[in-house]
């Protein structure tokens, strides 16, 4: 038992500090879509997101691994 706490501890921890909600917290969100503008020219809502990020798609862009968050501009259209 007493190598099973250090072992939990440090899991919990290490999905504490590199979660989305770490990085959400300290404003360390995923890359912006400002960074190409040109690709992502008119993208306004989630689906739009999705469409080309959702791993179950084929997507186009790089996949999301978290496509059932909500929010994709609120965390990703960040200015630089």
């Amino acid at each position: 038992m007493k190598i099973v706490t250090p072992i939990v501890v440090g899991s919990v921890a290490l999905t504490l500090l590199g979660g989305c909600a770490y990085r959400h917290y300290m404003g360390l969100h995923g890359p912006s879509i400002q960074r190409f503008p040109e690709v992502h020219e008119g993208v306004r809502t989630d689906a739009e997101c999705l469409g080309c990020h959702h791993p179950d798609r084929d997507p186009q862009g790089p996949p999301t691994t978290h496509p059932q968050f909500k929010g994709c501009l609120k965390c990703h259209n960040d200015p630089l």
